[in-house]
């Protein structure tokens, strides 16, 4: 269900411009690959991800994506009474991998985009879940204190076109939890700090197609 909304998303556009072939579409497909930096109690931890979805005549851009922890975050923790076996019994310490993943619905607003320069504030509200997985004697993973959670993100980015094709990009922001897993007591919220590499698929695909009357009809 996941793959198949971000693939309508994606397509969008492209039925609008089937459905009407003589129109400007306003809109065209966005994709991201994300990577920032942040914290998790006091450990640094970076997170990965990505967003797509779509752009609107160059001032709004709508996606949903995936975010995922990129850290090693290990914490001695009780295993709950359902572990219990003849192994593991009451009080039982294991060292688990702490894991948060969400699926952020995000909405960003452009309100500078003049020369070389793009100014915007993304927004995103996303639902997920934190969980610790350990290893148990027969080395299978086993997930534990698995709870939903509501993820807040917003910030600034900032993007410079260096040339028509690439740029470079930067964002600072904060996660919040709305709804944390009340089984785990390590703080989510955190500054963000992002640094990427931006390839502009549009002018792209207009420099290698340059006569195509299909891509020209697209507003970005």
């Amino acid at each position: 269900m996941f793959r198949g909304f971000i693939i309508l998303l994606l397509l969008t556009p492209f039925l609008l411009q089937a459905s009407s072939p003589g129109m400007r579409v306003p809109l065209s497909p966005y994709f991201q690959l994300d990577t920032y930096y942040s914290f998790i109690g006091n450990k640094s931890a970076d997170v990965w991800g990505f967003k797509a979805g779509v752009s609107y005549k160059k001032k709004w851009r709508i996606a949903f994506g995936y975010n995922k922890i990129k850290a090693d975050i290990i914490e001695k923790v009780v295993l709950p009474k359902s572990e219990w076996n003849n192994t593991y019994h009451f009080d039982h310490q294991v060292l688990a991998q702490l894991y948060l993943r969400y699926y952020p619905l995000m909405a960003e607003y452009i309100f500078y985009d003049k020369d070389a320069w793009q100014l915007s504030v993304p927004m995103s509200l996303g639902y997920g879940k934190s969980y610790f997985q350990y290893y148990d004697k027969s080395n299978h993973p086993r997930s534990i204190y698995n709870h939903g959670v509501l993820v807040h993100d917003v910030g600034l980015n900032a993007s410079y076109k260096i040339i028509k094709w690439v740029g470079i990009g930067a964002g600072v922001g904060i996660r919040l939890m709305l709804i944390s897993n009340p089984e785990v007591d390590t703080n989510f919220n955190s500054p963000m700090f992002s640094f990427r590499i931006k390839l502009y698929l549009g002018e792209i695909a207009k420099s290698l197609f340059p006569e195509s009357k299909f891509i020209k009809k697209f507003s970005n």
